[in-house]
């Protein structure tokens, strides 16, 4: 059978949609003619499994790329791994692979695909449908929330693309009309469709992984009154064992379980009324398995962070440092975090000891995109914004108990900046490791404050990464980002 080429995003993606439907045995979506496709329950099931495939295959890399790589988090770790130490140290350029988009607009494409088609499907269950729907709503917010975080204003697809034609050569459009107009409505929509009943899987979307990332939006756009309430909302969703579905871990053994054993070896998402997790800390992960996958199913977690042969980074100094505070002195964190290893400080966050050479490519650990602490810190961060100090400091204070340290007053704060700063700090050694800190920066404004004394990040523009060369040249409507220049270099 042909395979159908969807031409995405001013880009000419040539998106010949592959065989990586990674959680079910189902027939590859993109191996079914176009006018049998989006028939029978069993292609909606298929098709927005290609959907989670393509966001594992679009962040295997860039989840440290994006989100770690350009933060104070990290130095470089071996001479051989240099696109990551060009990231690293602000010297990127339009070749760096982790400035091509062509992965994440595969997946906006199949999220429009199942948009489009998943409606006109006749399914026994009619909740099973609007599950499936509100799924592929959240995957697109999350995508666009990614891309308009990295690049800024990105080419906008509302529509599949499943033919040629000059409509593929997009401009870009402006970022804040991407979250209004798009990310936000389409959390909207997944928020009533999810089924709250059924849906049970971290692994997949549910009700509260839409919350976290309506959550991380509204926080992005500083409406900290409804980025409250979002959170808020989590308590309400009871899991069927019993309980919250995602609730607070306050015992940290457990805490470090979850890493180092919980992200690895669950099985796929066949039952999503299931939820085969002990911890309720994570919201929403990247699943990584190789009997369903193949070698694309192990992730970088060890490879790219132990051993000092072939490590993509270490733990910078400034981020060591912060265990010399007063305050962070004693922290019981800091040795399931770190280990002073080979020359140089590894992150041991998913390990539960030294990784052999032999076990690099096996690495079978998840992601987690969002985790209830993450929240928790978020909700802080907030209500700190709103002068409700004492609730912020409430929400820290958990955290800091689990990790045997305490924590400050209201009246140890002069200013509303310097509690923020304080949370801040905390999220940065609570996430560590989690994608989540060069966000942060570029969230509260502060990279260049931070980045400039340890890699000269300071020039507006610098904040964003390049657009890939190529890109450019397949699209005369994309103007390269303003701090790398119009040349195709």
């Amino acid at each position: 059978m042909n395979k159908i080429k969807y031409y995405v995003g001013a880009i000419c993606l040539a998106l010949s949609l592959n065989s990586c439907s990674d959680f079910l045995d189902e027939e590859p979506v993109s191996e079914i003619p176009a006018d049998k496709m989006w028939q029978t329950a069993r292609d909606a099931k298929a098709g927005v499994n290609e959907i989670y495939g393509l966001l594992r295959t679009t962040l295997r890399e860039n989840y440290f790329y994006w989100g770690e790589f350009r933060s104070d988090n990290v130095a470089p770790g071996a001479p051989v791994m240099a696109d990551q130490a060009r990231v690293i140290n602000n010297l990127m350029s339009t070749d760096e692979s982790c400035a091509r988009w062509t992965n994440l607009y595969q997946m906006i494409n199949q999220t429009n695909l199942a948009i489009k088609y998943v409606p006109q499907i006749s399914m026994p269950d009619v909740s099973d449908r609007n599950d499936y729907l509100g799924q592929a709503y959240a995957l697109r917010a999350l995508a666009y929330f990614y891309a308009i975080r990295v690049w800024g204003d990105v080419p906008l697809f509302t529509e599949p693309t499943e033919k040629y034609s000059d409509a593929i050569y997009k401009a870009r459009t402006d970022k804040n009309e991407i979250i209004d107009q798009v990310i936000l409505p389409d959390l909207k929509k997944a928020e009533k469709l999810i089924n709250r009943n059924k849906n049970f899987e971290r692994k997949r979307i549910s009700i509260c992984g839409v919350w976290a990332i309506m959550a991380d939006v509204y926080m992005w756009k500083k409406e900290y009154n409804l980025a409250d309430q979002t959170i808020e909302k989590m308590a309400s969703i009871q899991s069927k064992k019993g309980g919250r579905f995602v609730d607070f871990e306050p015992n940290l053994q457990a805490w470090h379980t979850m890493f180092t054993e919980e992200l690895v070896n669950k099985p796929s998402d066949n039952t999503p009324e299931n939820d085969e997790y002990n911890t309720r800390e994570f919201i929403f992960l990247i699943h990584f398995n190789m009997d369903e996958v193949g070698t694309n199913g192990y992730s970088y977690m060890y490879q790219w962070f132990s051993g000092s042969g072939n490590r993509a980074a270490v733990m910078s100094d400034q981020f060591m440092d912060i265990f010399n505070a007063d305050d962070m002195k004693g922290d019981l964190r800091k040795d399931f975090i770190v280990k002073d290893y080979q020359e140089g400080y590894e992150l041991r966050k998913y390990m539960s000891g030294d990784i052999s050479n032999s076990l690099n490519k096996t690495c079978e650990v998840g992601y987690p995109i969002y985790r209830y602490s993450d929240m928790m810190l978020l909700q802080a961060e907030a209500r700190a914004r709103m002068g409700k100090w004492g609730e912020a400091l409430e929400l820290v204070k958990q955290i800091r108990d689990r990790a045997g340290l305490q924590t400050l007053t209201e009246n140890d704060f002069a200013s509303e900046d310097e509690l923020v700063n304080y949370i801040l700090r905390e999220r940065q050694v609570e996430l560590a490791g989690e994608g989540r800190r060069w966000f942060d920066l570029l969230r509260t404004g502060q990279w260049k404050t931070v980045m400039q004394p340890i890699n000269g990040l300071c020039k507006d523009g610098n904040e964003l990464f390049p657009i890939h060369y190529s890109h450019i040249i397949e699209n005369p409507n994309i103007v390269q980002n303003e701090y790398y220049g119009k040349s195709n270099n």
